[in-house]
């Protein structure tokens, strides 16, 4: 059964499509076939159709919105003009709807947060140092006792400044990482938390287990809620200078995961198709702070085309 992300992003791809008028017979019966194998594929064609008609009406009202529908108009046929109005409303209510599923209230109320393709470094109270990466979220839980971050979103690289009387803790969804003065990054995942050593040794367990597991410098682990999972070991320069540098290095990666990473990078949507990317792999040096540029070096290397449909929206397909 698919997801409700998945029918989100099945709903916009025909949704396209059909606005773009490039549906020939037998596109269109896969098309109807679709809509009328399962209730949330028709709720999902309404929903996106609503916003569509709700976004048309503030086009007078939303000085934003006209500026945006403007710049579709400017690059769109004649006789396509309104799907400007649909791409946007697309690119904006997909978003809207994940974030909700994702507590993006927790986001805007974080204690230190940044926007996508932003990176913030800050000096704590303990003159420890914490760096975001774009698009993550931290709150902090400083007293006499500890000293605790709790990354929400995203990903860190801490610099823990010594003290033996409190405990320094990096916390999320799935454990806990302890130190006493070291260096390494963590990064949320879908369901997991990469940690990267890059200094000293950190005690590691999973939410749902008391057992801890040591991590050295040049390690790597994946915490899950029930264990800590050593990955092997890691070039710690390189990994420390492409944090610098803001850079995703990636080696026979699955384009598809990097599409991912790199859309966590934008305000927007980026829509592709798994299916027909899926054989595709990318080896690269990307920069995580100009995903246009990144996604044009993927272009240029693999057969695939990028379309820019709206400041908010970027598709991905084969070529």
């Amino acid at each position: 059964m698919s997801s409700s992300a998945d029918i989100n992003e099945q709903a916009a791809d025909w949704l396209l499509r059909l606005h773009e008028g490039s549906l020939e017979a037998d596109e269109l019966a896969r098309f109807d076939a679709w809509k009328h194998a399962d209730s949330q594929h028709t709720a999902a064609l309404e929903r996106m159709q609503n916003f569509v008609a709700q976004m048309q009406a503030l086009r007078l009202q939303k000085a934003p919105v006209r500026a945006a529908l403007s710049v579709g108009r400017r690059r769109t046929p004649r006789g396509k003009r309104s799907i400007s109005a649909l791409l946007l409303v697309i690119a904006l209510a997909l978003p809207l709807g994940l974030l909700v599923r994702s507590q993006a209230a927790v986001y805007w109320l974080a204690d230190l947060r940044t926007a996508p393709a932003q990176w913030q470094t800050r000096t704590l109270a303990d003159q420890s140092q914490i760096s975001l990466a774009g698009n993550s979220a931290v709150d902090l839980h400083f007293d006499d006792q500890q000293r605790r971050v709790e990354l929400l979103r995203g990903e860190i690289l801490v610099d823990v400044a010594h003290d033996a009387q409190r405990p320094f803790i990096v916390a999320t969804e799935q454990g806990e990482i302890r130190a006493l003065g070291t260096r390494f990054l963590v990064k949320r995942e879908d369901g997991s938390t990469l940690l990267t050593m890059l200094e000293s040794r950190v005690a590691a367990h999973g939410v749902r287990s008391s057992a801890t597991t040591e991590v050295a410098a040049g390690e790597q682990a994946r915490i899950s809620p029930d264990q800590v999972q050593t990955l092997g070991t890691v070039d710690t320069a390189s990994v420390a200078d492409a944090w610098q540098q803001r850079q995703l290095v990636v080696q026979d990666q699955p384009l598809t995961a990097v599409l991912d990473e790199l859309a966590q990078q934008r305000a927007g949507y980026v829509h592709f198709d798994r299916a027909a990317l899926a054989e595709l792999r990318v080896s690269a040096v990307l920069p995580l702070d100009d995903s246009d540029r990144a996604l044009q070096l993927i272009a240029d290397a693999l057969p695939v085309d990028v379309q820019r449909i709206t400041p908010w929206l970027v598709r991905v397909s084969r070529r």
